[in-house]
């Protein structure tokens, strides 16, 4: 039962890995041309040293550490699908596909949680099939609305014998929607909603059932453009819900974090772009208090 509690424990605190290549970032709610491809790499450092559950900091000192290096490359194609609903432009449609892998690492004061052990593991994760549509499509006014349901596929290197894995095994649904509104020539202002529902995971540390309630998260992002080739945005993220149950037992992991980040977005020519965040969770009622670096390149063609 100790050894179950720990995974639980565990599985609160390395929630964030599958939500960071899940983001959208600024810039990402405007349609590009219809017949326009785009390739995305990307690489994210996550550390913390502060966990949190249920208000509470965890561990004795914050010599608990998290150390997780990620990358993902993401591929997809815009077209047309006749007149948007609303505005001046085409009615369109981006399929889009995310493999993703990770190395996770826990050391520190998490060492008194597993029997005096460092944890170290690495994988694929499970890939991200998705499409964004725009229903509105105002480029003349500035003004889109898209709507993106994401599905996370549960074939991703999995361990039930572990208490962490880079896969999930389980089945995510996460419905988006992102309101955008420029201001002027260089300014945008993105507002994206999403809810996170997650299936069962009947494999957990044997055959435990790991149930999760849903998480409804928002991002915030207030763009500008310095000139025409260097954008920075400041990013705001809000996730809330989540609680997780094992076994039908409450885990007391709800949700209720914060964070600020900053992008830059530099273009190399006309085809490349090379993107650069930062993100601080400095708020987290339950998780880690992760802080987050990117890097994202990418090829339009």
């Amino acid at each position: 039962m100790k050894k179950l509690l720990v995974s639980a424990f565990l599985s609160v605190c390395l929630a964030t890995p599958h939500m960071a290549w899940a983001l959208t970032h600024a810039r990402d709610t405007v349609p590009l041309h219809p017949g326009t491809d785009l390739i995305l790499f990307y690489y994210f450092n996550i550390t913390a040293n502060k966990l949190y559950n249920d208000g509470n900091k965890v561990g004795p000192s914050d010599d608990y550490n998290k150390s997780v290096n990620m990358g993902a490359f993401r591929y997809g194609h815009y077209f047309s699908a006749g007149n948007s609903l609303y505005g001046d432009g085409p009615f369109v449609i981006m399929p889009q596909i995310i493999v993703p892998f990770a190395n996770i690492n826990l050391s520190g004061n998490y060492e008194a949680h597993n029997n005096g052990k460092e944890f170290s593991t690495t994988g694929f994760g499970d890939p991200w099939l998705l499409s964004t549509f725009w229903p509105v499509n105002d480029p003349k006014h500035r003004f889109w609305v898209a709507c993106s349901p994401w599905l996370s596929i549960p074939l991703g290197q999995y361990d039930r014998n572990r208490p962490v894995s880079v896969g999930n095994n389980r089945w995510i649904f996460k419905p988006e929607t992102a309101i955008t509104k420029g201001f002027g020539e260089k300014t945008l202002l993105e507002l994206v909603l999403y809810y996170e529902i997650y299936g069962d995971n009947d494999k957990f540390l044997g055959n435990h059932k790991k149930e999760q309630d849903g998480l409804f998260g928002s991002d915030v992002h207030l763009s500008y453009d310095l000139t025409k080739q260097f954008v920075v945005s400041l990013d705001y993220y809000f996730t809330n819900g989540g609680e997780t149950r094992i076994n039908g037992v409450s885990q007391k992991d709800r949700q209720e974090n914060h964070g600020l980040g900053l992008s830059l977005f530099y273009m190399i020519g006309t085809h490349n772009q090379i993107m650069l965040s930062y993100r601080d969770d400095f708020s987290v009622k339950s998780g880690a208090g992760d802080n987050t670096f990117a890097v994202r390149w990418a090829y339009v063609f």
